[in-house]
């Protein structure tokens, strides 16, 4: 009984490995959301410059990054599943995705504020 226990549980043990090599391929299509706030401008740059392109190709990707013109949209549209990130607080990311089923992890802090965020112009009326 102890001989036959032992040859399953080896028998188990050697097939993992060719149980968990049949994962899925890796992704290679992503597609962002950003909206306006002056710490996620680098976001439209790296579109608008080429820079984003340059670095998914050198990788074997396609990031595709797209501007939303409303906040809670972008979020929304994130959480329904038409994006792959969105630039966010850490406050929303908590409430509107998680609220919606949507497991949500911080990849990139592109901003810090303990308060709102400002652009001061010197010896100017309007930007």
């Amino acid at each position: 009984m102890l001989r036959k226990l032992a040859a399953i549980i080896l028998a188990a043990s050697l097939s993992l490995p060719i149980v968990s090599a049949a994962g899925a391929a890796p992704k290679k299509d992503f597609k962002i959301c950003w909206s306006i706030y002056v710490g996620w401008m680098p976001w439209g740059y790296l579109s608008d410059s080429g820079i984003m392109k340059k670095w998914a190709e050198k990788n074997g990707i396609n990031v595709e990054i797209t501007r939303i013109n409303d906040y809670v949209e972008s979020i929304n549209q994130y959480t329904a599943g038409g994006f792959d990130g969105c630039s966010m607080t850490n406050m929303d990311a908590l409430s509107i995705p998680a609220g919606g089923g949507v497991d949500t992890t911080a990849l990139i802090i592109g901003d810090f504020s303990n308060g709102n965020d400002a652009v001061i112009l010197k010896d100017k009326a309007a930007l």
